[in-house]
């Protein structure tokens, strides 16, 4: 018999006070079944979703790359010939400046879908330059701590830990009005740390803020890799989000 939303959604609350010690374990044996169950879901669809980024970062970088970088050459030996020319050297200047934004952008989305630096240097690498661009661009005054000891980790690792560090860094640049942050990268007893700190305004209600999609989808990524995810802040002292991954 199918069961209707409404019969669900009026459907009563098990009561636990009338269930003996057995059935309150097999009940926990099988919410932690299913948290485990989410947990490896969620880390599926997001390393499917980073391998489709990847996919999509080679088809641009090799696509777009055989049609700019021709484009460009043919564009010089046209400039050679005919740029000191008045009647086409505005033209030939202006398309140079169209390939060129073109040749950025094509290297911005790039980026934007799979770091090159994450593949080639290593997550501290990775880091440090995301971190100081973006802290640059927000006029925000960064400190990065890495720990010598932190070397090439796992794939999996190494990007979910670049993309909780690019959620943590927005984050504080729009809604923090902090004028500094302070990122900690260094091994702990099982596993790793990562430390995001900044002297913001801080959070009024931490447990709302976990709820929303932002911190929600963060401590999903955690998750998947069964580390912790630990946010602690004070109304007008800043924030300080805390991220452990065992290895």
């Amino acid at each position: 018999m199918s069961v209707r939303p409404s019969d669900r959604r009026d459907a009563p609350s098990p009561d636990l006070s009338a269930l003996d010690a057995g059935e309150l374990r097999g009940m926990v044996v099988r919410l932690r079944s299913e948290n485990s169950s989410l947990a490896a879901l969620s880390k599926f669809l997001q390393m499917q979703s980073e391998r489709e980024k990847a996919a999509l970062a080679r088809e641009l970088h090799d696509q777009l790359g055989g049609l700019l970088t021709p484009a460009k050459m043919d564009l010089a030996w046209l400039e050679a010939r005919l740029g000191e020319d008045p009647q086409f050297a505005p033209r030939l200047q202006r398309l140079s400046k169209l390939i060129d934004e073109g040749i950025d952008l094509k290297r911005r989305i790039i980026e934007a879908l799979r770091p090159s630096l994450l593949d080639h240097l290593g997550l501290s690498a990775a880091l440090t330059w995301h971190v100081e661009d973006a802290c640059r661009a927000a006029n925000l005054e960064c400190r990065t701590r890495f720990s010598d000891q932190v070397g090439r980790l796992p794939a999996d690792i190494e990007i979910t830990l670049y993309r909780l560090v690019q959620e943590m860094v927005s984050n504080v640049a729009q809604h923090s009005r902090a004028k500094g942050l302070d990122l900690e990268l260094a091994p702990a007893p099982g596993g790793l740390r990562l430390m995001v700190t900044d002297d913001g305004v801080g959070i009024d209600d931490v447990q709302a803020a976990l709820s929303s999609h932002g911190f929600s989808g963060m401590q999903q990524r955690v998750n998947g890799l069964g580390g912790t995810f630990k946010v602690t802040s004070t109304k007008g002292k800043g924030t300080k989000i805390e991220v452990f991954v065992p290895l």
